[in-house]
């Protein structure tokens, strides 16, 4: 079972992977396209490509969240030690 400190370690090695930038990227742009490239009327699909992009940000939000989670963890503990 993988540790708090584990899954942080992963998670930022993530966010720093090349491989990994490169589909966020493909992806993200892909997505925008389809967006603009959707017709005015075609909201099924312009809704479609605006919902994988918020999803790609959510998961972007995500590995930072849990990379940092140590951190905010150790400076909450510092605060809760001074009071």
């Amino acid at each position: 079972m993988l540790t708090p400190i584990d899954i942080a370690r992963k998670a930022k090695e993530m966010q720093e992977d090349d491989v990994v930038r490169h589909i966020f990227t493909y992806l993200e742009g892909r997505y925008i396209n389809e967006w603009r490239n959707a017709s005015p009327g075609d909201l099924q699909k312009r809704e479609a490509a605006y919902a994988a992009i918020r999803s790609l940000e959510d998961i972007k939000v995500k590995l930072g969240s849990l990379a940092n989670a140590p951190k905010v963890e150790a400076h909450n503990n510092r605060n809760a030690a001074r009071r």
